[in-house]
Parts: structure tokens; sequence; C-alpha cells
């Protein structure tokens, strides 16, 4: 329904003031209309009420009264929404330009007349921002210019400026004046109970990019906002609004992929802005990561929102981890089961390893919700190479010194090791900031490799190898006096053991070799006292569910699966063989799927030996989509490195067998005797270089299998 005089002649702007419930404050939105400087003539003011009826129409009255040349056409709809009620009037403007006044807000005088002395093709002119505090009865205290809407104003006054990006005039729906056919390209979103106003400009902006024409100071023209105790900029930081309404809002926006990359630039700054809300509430309430990865993964935002960004202030704890995600590693892969497994909040630092390892594209969706701020250091990759090393740590300690100064000392500090350089740096840490707990984890043994050769890579002179070997003498550990007869590997398990506060290791018999080579055995006492064995980590089942695989199975056969890289010391020479010893009939029934780093080269060799219709070589596939395709296998290959005759006890345990662990296909283990591996549970196992052993495997999963739904 509409009420209000017929005014012959086009204005040349129409005022939308949607009202709710605003008996006691329309009446000064309506008369600061009416004292513009632009002649009454020119204003078309369109109330829209929504909502129950309350004493409104009596204060607009009032004004009509008062002011009777100014044009006010009032509309009312039943249905309370500030989005709806601006889209009516929208539809009802007649107006030449619009712009948007809340009732409880109101305009300088000069405000109309400069804005429209400012309109042109492809340009928006906007009014300066006053904030008035009203407190609960209503009482109005003094304007203040002192925002962060203002900051930017009166940085580009009296210019035309592009947007390049900047949210800051789109971030609210007032103060601007916009032609009414763009106007018009969009509707504000009624299901959206927040934001629907920056949705709204970004999509007038995606569908025609304008500059931002800046009122001058001295023209008066001003937007006085009231701040009401319930107004949105002050609302508490539930759940409900700094999160589930900016990821209404986020989800719009991420609708919206404009062409023009001015338009996008903006986009993407409202998404980032829009976190900002979430990354607050998160700060306060650190145990609620986990549920907003839950609702971004719900909502398909996973690419979306910059989890990084959302999280950098929640960490107290910190990890160096030379290898991690993104980069496709097994200690990358491994380290980021670790964090995850831990469940605490964690800063990551680590180096970057592109030209060496692929990306894996779902290497993040295992840390996302462990993660807060993540450092890649950009030095030269290395193992056991010094200088590289300095350099990881020079650059390392600088991010590391940079968040401390913004977030205070970390608690505790977790760096894990095959690659050395995470125990460099976090001996560092430790050195800098003794009160921060140190958790050293070592992977393998660092002295001596799979084939028994000691390594022998030499620490180089320099201040953080002074400062290291200075920290070990000074707590009694026997070090060399010449810096450079120590080797890379003897400082680093050295750091570990004296300056950590834990010491893990992956399995019992890696930390019997490691702490048993170690010629101080007062240092190897001490290590023991606070060493403790944690296995490899093995993830929950919904990440097995995470990335379905395309590969699928070889139909009408016994899917078998080997995944990973062949070494001098382990290798597939067993299945090969005992495949080879299968009658063709036996053969027929099996497929083997080997998931390597050189399929060409497996491929061809199975040609030469005739078996290419039995053995299927492809690339690695990324670390999710490995653990969907474990769970569409029959049987799972894992087997030990070789080293008899090298160790009394074998001390390595394959980090594949914790992803087979929960895939709940059955597992093939080839073992040497008295491994970690031998004494897993698995449902076949046979021992390295034992052919026939490895033929009577086959021959039992041919038969265990052959006939099961799953294979035909």
């Amino acid at each position: 329904m509409e009420t209000g005089p017929a005014t012959a002649g086009r204005p040349r702007v129409s005022v939308i003031v949607p009202s709710y419930r605003g008996e006691a404050v329309v009446g000064r939105c309506l008369r600061s209309l009416a004292a513009q400087t632009l002649p009454d003539a020119e204003i078309e003011v369109v109330v829209v009420l929504n909502g129950p009826l309350d004493g409104s129409r009596r204060e607009i009255d009032a004004v009509r009264e008062e002011a009777p040349a100014l044009r006010v056409r009032v509309l009312q709809n039943g249905r309370a929404g500030a989005s709806r009620a601006r889209n009516l009037g929208l539809a009802a403007a007649t107006g030449e330009h619009v712009t948007f006044v809340d009732d409880d807000d109101w305009l300088a005088p000069s405000t109309l007349e400069t804005l429209l002395s400012l309109a042109a093709p492809g340009v928006v002119p906007i009014a300066h921002v006053a904030d008035v505090p009203v407190t609960a009865d209503g009482r109005l205290g003094a304007p203040s210019y002192r925002n962060y809407i203002e900051d930017y104003l009166v940085a580009h006054e009296g210019r035309v400026v592009e947007l390049e990006g900047r949210t800051t005039p789109v971030g609210f729906v007032a103060a601007k004046l916009a032609p009414v056919e763009l106007a018009r390209a969009a509707r504000f979103d009624e299901d959206l109970r927040s934001g629907e106003d920056l949705v709204y400009w970004n999509e007038l902006y995606a569908h025609a990019p304008f500059r931002l024409a800046v009122c001058s100071v001295e023209s008066g023209a001003t937007y006085f906002r009231a701040l009401r105790p319930d107004s949105v900029s002050r609302r508490e930081l539930t759940y409900d609004f700094a999160v589930t309404e900016r990821l209404d809002v986020i989800e719009r926006l991420a609708a919206a992929r404009p062409v023009d990359p001015r338009a996008e630039r903006l986009r993407a700054g409202l998404v980032s802005a829009q976190s900002g809300h979430a990354r607050r509430y998160l700060t306060q309430n650190p145990q609620d990561v986990p549920r907003v990865g839950h609702d971004l993964r719900r909502r398909g935002l996973g690419d979306v929102v910059d989890r990084r960004l959302l999280q950098a202030d929640v960490a107290q704890d910190l990890a160096i981890l030379y290898a991690f995600a993104p980069y496709s590693d097994t200690s990358a892969s491994v380290a980021g089961r670790r964090l995850l497994g831990h469940g605490v909040m964690v800063d990551v630092v680590s180096n970057a390893l592109e030209g060496i390892r692929a990306v894996d594209t779902t290497a993040w969706m295992v840390v996302d919700d462990v993660v807060g701020r993540h450092a890649e250091v950009h030095s030269p990759v290395t193992a056991f190479h010094w200088p590289y090393l300095d350099a990881f740590c020079l650059r390392g300690m600088e991010v590391v010194e940079r968040w401390v100064a913004e977030k205070g000392p970390y608690r505790t500090v977790y760096s894990r090791a095959m690659l050395p350089g995470s125990h460099v740096l976090a001996a560092l840490v430790k050195l800098q900031w003794p009160e921060t707990r140190w958790v050293a984890e070592f992977s393998d043994p660092m002295v001596w490799d799979s084939n028994g050769a000691c390594r022998t890579n030499l620490v180089r002179p320099g201040r953080i190898s002074r400062t290291l070997i200075q920290a070990l003498r000074e707590r009694g550990v026997q070090v060399p006096d010449e810096v450079d007869v120590l080797t890379v590997p003897e400082i680093v398990e050295l750091l570990g053991y004296e300056l950590a506060d834990e010491v893990h290791f992956t399995n019992p018999r890696q930390q019997e070799l490691m702490l048993g080579y170690l010629p101080d055995r007062a240092l190897a006492d001490r290590v023991a006292a606070k060493a403790e064995v944690h296995p490899h980590p093995t993830l929950p089942q919904e990440f097995y569910e995470r990335v379905p695989t395309a590969l699928g199975r070889i139909p009408g056969r016994v899917n078998l699966a080997y995944f990973g890289v062949f070494y001098a010391t382990r290798g597939l020479g067993e299945v090969v063989a005992a495949l080879e010893a299968l009658t063709p009939e036996e053969r027929s029934h099996v497929a083997v799927r080997v998931f390597t780093s050189d399929p060409a080269g497996v491929e061809a060799e199975m040609a030469e030996r005739g078996l290419s219709d039995v053995v299927f070589a492809r690339p690695y596939v990324p670390y999710l989509e490995f653990l969907n395709l474990t769970t569409q296998m029959d049987v799972l290959l894992v087997n030990d490195a070789r080293t008899r005759g090298i160790y009394d006890v074998n001390p390595y345990l394959p980090s594949k067998w914790s992803d087979y662990r929960g895939s709940g296909s059955d597992v093939w283990a080839i073992v040497e005797p008295g491994s970690v591996l031998s004494t897993q549970e698995v449902a076949y196992r046979s021992e390295l270089g034992d052919v026939d052993g490895a033929v009577r495997v086959l021959r039992s999963i041919v038969r265990d299998h052959a006939l099961a739904p799953a294979a035909l």
C-alpha cells in the first residue's frame, strides 16, 4: 500500500528510507531531508514501513505538515526486513538517482546537493561519514569522524578514485549516490541476516565497475550514522553472527565470479573482510576451529576462505617442519598426520620444496583444522648440507622472531626429522626462548643410513654453528674442539637429545639402535628418561572418504596394490618372482597395481618378464586419493627395508603401514624376521627373499578373494 502526494516532474534523487518500528527516530531522519540545500522539488523520499504498525505514520505526517513541498511517499509492507524494504523502495523510486538512508540516521544539509554535483557516467559519489553514539534511552552523543570509513574518505577527499579492491567504501549501504539504472542492476538478498549491503554493492560493481567521487571535507556533505548498543558494528562476537552469518555472505560472494579483474579484486577483498569477523571470533574461541572447518567444507568454501588468515591469531604453539604441506613427500605427510593427532593449533615454519617435490592438492585438507600461520622459507633444499641448513635457520628465525613479537613466546615447539633442518632451527628457538617446551621427534637414525653407511656431511664454522656447539658444551656434552670435524647428523642428534624437553621415536627398535650407538652413555641414560615411542599416526576414517578416486578397481580380478618408491633395500622382487612362478590360469585372477615415481620403468621391466597383463603401473596420486584407493583394494603390499648384516635389529617401520591400518583392506607384509613390522597383525605375511613363501601367499589371496563379490 502506498500513500503520498503525486507531484509532477521527475525528481533528481530518490531517498529510500526503510523503517522498522521507527516511531522514535524517523522524524529526525525526514527533517534532515527537508532541510537539504537541494530544492524540495528535486527530492523524492520513499519511506518503506516494514513490520508491525506503530506511530511512524504520525511522525511522517507531522513532517509533511512542516515541509509540504517535500515529496514523501510511504509504502507499507507487513513483512519485516530491511532488504525487502529496500527492494520495494528501489522498485517504486522515480528519481534519476538513488541513495539509501536508514530511519535512525540523517544527512547534513548540503549532502544531496553535493552528491548530485559530483554525479557523472561511471562515477558513484560518496559523502563523509560521522558516527553518533546513541544511549539505550535514545540520547545522542557528539558526532565522531574517527572511524575506518572516514579514514579512507579523508585520504581521498575531493578526488575521483578507482576502488582498486578496497572494500571500505562498499562495506555499508549508505552515503553513496547511484544512477537508478545501476541501482536496479541488483537486489538486496532478503535471506541474509546481515552483510546484505556489501553483497548488493559488490553485484553493482561487478555489473558496471565504477569510480568513487569523494566529497571534499569543505562541502560538509556528511552521513550521520547512529550507533546504538545493538548496532551491527557493536554486536557480540557469537558463533552465529561472526561465523554463520559471515559464511552466508561469503557463499553469495563466492557464487559471483566476475570477468572484470577489478571486480574480482573487490570480491576477494570482501571475502577477506568477512573472514576477519570469524578470525576475531576464533582468537577468543579457539576450541571452535574444527567446527568452523566443518562448516566451510559443508558449504564448499574450503578453497574460498583462507584458513591461514582465518586462524592466524589462534595458535600458542609452534612446529618446525622442514618438509610440510603442500608437497607430495613422505616426511611432509607424516608431519601433517602428527599435527592432526596432537589436536593442538600450531603455527608452522617449513621450507619450500618446489622443483624437488610435486604439489599435493589434498595435503592441506589434513592439517587445515590445526595450522594457524604458515611461513614457507625459501632456502636451497638439502638434507645434510650445512650451508643450506644455515640459510634455512637464518630465514626461519626471522619469521619466528616476528611472530613472537606479535604474539609472545610459544608454549611449545615441535620438530620432526628425517630432514635435520627441523631440529636445528627448533634448537635455536629453544635457546632464545628457554621457557618454550621443545618436543623433538626422530623418524629415523640420523648418523647411519639404511645401507649402514655413516653420513659424513660436516658442520661449517659460522654464527649458528658456534651458538649451538657452545650451548652443548655449557651443558657438558662432549663435542670436538674443531667445528668442521663434527658431522651434521651428529650435531642434530646431540641437539635433540640434550636440549629437547621430550624426545620421541617412532618405534622401540629405532630408539634402541640410536641410543645404543651414542658414545656418551650418561647422555643416553638422560635421553632414555625423557624418551617416548609414538608410532606413525593413522588418520580418522573420514579422511579415507574425503577425496574419492576415479581410478577404481580392475574388474574380475583380485586387486593388490603397492604404493612407494623402489630402493636398493626395498622393492617387490619376491612378489614379481612369485607371479612368474604362478600358472597362467592363476595369474589371470590377479592384478597388481603399482603406484610409484617411475611407472614407465616398472612397465618396461614387467613387459620384459611377461607380466604386463598382471602388473599395472601408474604415477603417484594425491595423498587423500591414495587413502581412498587403499579402501578399494583387496590386498595392500608393504615390505620391510633389508637391514640384515647391517644392523642387529631393524630400526625401520614403513610409514605406509599406518595408512594401510585404517583402510579396512587386507595387508600382506613382507618382513625381515624380528622387525617391528613382523610383530604387526596382518592378514598375510612372508619373509624378505622368500619367493616360495610369496607364492603360497599369492595362492592364499586368490583363494580367499577370487570368489568374493568385490573381485567379480
